[in-house]
C-alpha cells in the first residue's frame, strides 16, 4: 500500500506538529516497512530530512512558485499522477478535489484552541484557520482527533458528530524510552548537554512557548509560595518567546526572587530527554492543549508530573500524574510540594508504565494502519 502525507511540517516545523509528524512516520516505517510512505512538501528548509524519506516536491513551475496554492489545490493532480489512493493530512488541512480524484482522505485534528480562546489569535488567523479546518473536517473520509477533548471540540464548534470522529493519540520520540530512568536508573549517568548553565540536578522543569496560555506566570507565583514555605527548587524553563508577556516573566521572576534558568535556545530531542532525567518533576501548568506531549515525554523518561485539571491532560496523565486548578497558584504550589514527597513520587512512578503503554508507538501505528487499510469504516458527508 502507498500512503501519501502532507509533510510540510514534517520537514519544516521544530515544534509540536513537526514532532507529531516525524514520530508517526518513524513508527510506521519501523512497524510496517512493507508499505510505501510518500512525503509531499512545498519545500524543505528544516533539518529533519532523513535518507529514508521519500520526499515529493512540487513537480511543476506553478507549484514551486506558489506554495500555498499547490498545497491547497495543485497537489491533487500530482497525487493522481503518482497513483496515490490514500492521503493523510497530518495537521488539520486537506487539499481540494481529493474525492473527485478518487483519493481517500484522512485528516488529523489536533486542537481548536483558536475557537476556544479567540483572544489569543489575530482575527485574520482565526478566519483562515476556521475556514481550512472546518472544510477538512467536513470533507475528509475519516477525521481523527488527537484526544477526546478535541473530538468534543469538533462537535461543539464544527457540528461534527462525535461518532464520526475516531480518537488516536500520539506517541513520543523513541529517545525518551531509550534514555529513560528505567533503562539507566542512575539520574546522573548521562551528562547534561554542553553549554547549558543549569543545576546539575534537583530542579523542576517546565516546557512550552512563553505565551499566556502556557500559564508560566502562575507557575512563578506557585514557586514563590513554596519559597516562602522553605521549599525552594530552581526552575529550568525550556521555551522561547519575544513578546511583552515573555519579557515580563523574567521581570516577575526577579521581583519574586524565584531562581529560573531560561533556556530559549534550540534544544534537541535527546538533550530534552537528558534534561528530564535530572529533574525532580515536570510541572506543566498550561491552560489548554490538544494533547500535552511533555506529560507523556516526562512519564516515559520516568519523572513525576504535575499538570492542570480539565482539557486533555487527564487523558494523557491518567492516575500517574497530579493535577492542580488552572488559575489557583496556591493549589499548584500544594501539588508541586506533594510530588516532591518520596512516597507520592514512588506511587506515581509505579503507575506510569500502564499509562504510557496506551500511547506506545506500536499501538498508535496499529490504529492508524487500520484506518489506512480501510478496516475502520469511512464516512461520506
Amino acid at each position: 500500500m502507498t500512503i501519501a502525507f502532507d509533510a510540510k511540517r514534517y520537514f519544516n516545523n521544530a515544534t509540536g506538529l513537526g514532532f507529531y509528524s516525524r514520530t508517526l512516520l518513524e513508527g510506521l516505517r519501523r512497524f510496517y516497512p512493507e508499505h510505501q510512505y510518500l512525503l509531499y512538501t512545498p519545500y524543505n528548509r528544516g533539518q529533519w530530512a532523513k535518507p529514508e524519506d521519500d520526499m515529493k516536491l512540487p513537480d511543476s513551475w506553478m507549484g514551486r512558485t506558489f506554495h500555498p496554492l499547490w498545497r491547497s489545490r495543485g497537489i491533487t493532480a500530482q497525487l493522481q499522477r503518482d497513483g496515490v489512493k490514500v492521503f493523510h493530512g497530518l495537521s488539520h488541512e486537506l487539499p481540494t478535489g481529493l474525492r473527485r480524484a478518487g483519493i481517500r482522505s484522512l485528516v488529523t485534528m489536533h486542537d481548536l484552541i483558536f475557537m476556544r480562546y479567540p483572544d489569543l489569535y489575530p482575527t485574520i488567523d482565526r478566519f483562515f484557520y476556521e475556514k481550512k479546518y472546518r472544510r477538512a473536517a467536513e470533507e475528509a473520509d475519516k477525521v481523527v482527533a488527537i484526544s477526546e477533548q478535541t473530538r468534543s471540540d469538533l462537535e461543539q464548534f464544527f457540528d461534527i458528530p462525535a461518532q464520526n470522529v475516531q480518537v488516536i493519540g500520539q506517541s513520543c520520540d523513541a529517545v525518551f524510552e531509550r534514555l529513560s530512568l528505567r533503562e539507566r536508573p542512575d539520574r546522573l549517568a548521562l551528562p547534561l548537554p554542553n553549554g547549558l548553565d543549569i543545576p546539575a540536578s534537583d530542579y523542576i522543569i517546565s516546557v512550552g512557548s512563553l505565551t499566556p496560555r502556557k500559564n508560566w506566570h502562575r507557575l512563578l507565583d506557585a514557586l514563590f509560595l513554596l519559597k516562602n514555605q522553605g521549599q525552594e527548587l530552581p526552575l529550568v524553563a525550556i521555551g522561547a518567546g519575544n513578546s511583552a508577556y515573555s519579557k515580563g516573566l523574567r521581570t516577575q521572576a526577579e521581583q519574586l526572587g524565584v531562581q529560573v534558568y531560561w533556556l530559549d535556545q534550540f534544544v534537541t530531542t535527546e538533550e530534552l530527554a537528558r534534561l528530564y532525567r535530572r529533574a525532580a518533576a515536570l510541572v506543566y501548568p498550561s491552560v489548554f492543549e490538544g494533547f500535552g506531549i511533555p506529560i507523556l515525554e516526562a512519564m516515559t523518561v520516568g519523572i513525576p508530573v504535575v499538570t492542570t485539571r480539565g482539557g486533555c491532560f487527564e487523558e494523557v496523565g491518567g492516575p500517574a500524574a497530579l493535577y492542580a486548578d488552572t488559575n489557583n497558584a496556591e493549589n499548584l504550589a500544594h501539588q508541586i510540594s506533594a510530588v516532591l514527597d518520596n512516597s507520592v513520587r514512588t506511587e506515581l512512578i509505579s503507575k506510569m508504565r500502564a499509562q504510557i503503554e496506551q500511547f506506545s508507538p506500536e499501538r498508535i501505528c496499529a490504529a492508524w494502519m487500520e484506518v489506512y487499510s480501510g478496516q475502520v469504516t469511512l464516512r461520506r458527508l
